[in-house]
């Protein structure tokens, strides 16, 4: 059966490079990932489906105020990008 796949043999022998101490880290990973996901899904029961906002049911696009915006933008990057950097994107 190995013959009938590409490169399987190749495939078996890097995985045979794997530890298992990496193994173990993945499904750990995996395990928490998983144990957050049920923890959103139990939040969002508990709240009456008010814990994520719904998304907009309408067609149109919600108005914008561009100005209101740009302040945003402006006080979340104040201190991510500094004068240097400013002026090296100018050039």
């Amino acid at each position: 059966m190995l013959n009938k796949i590409p490169r399987a043999f190749e495939y078996l022998a890097e995985s045979s490079n794997i530890s298992t101490e990496a193994v173990e880290e993945d499904q750990v990973e995996e395990i928490e990932s998983y144990m957050s996901a049920i923890d959103i899904e139990d939040q969002e029961t508990k709240c009456d489906g008010h814990y994520l906002r719904e998304p907009n049911k309408s067609n149109q696009q919600t108005k914008v105020d561009r100005t209101q915006l740009k302040d945003h933008l402006k006080k979340a990057s104040e201190h991510i990008i500094v004068t240097g950097t400013q002026s090296e994107y100018r050039r």
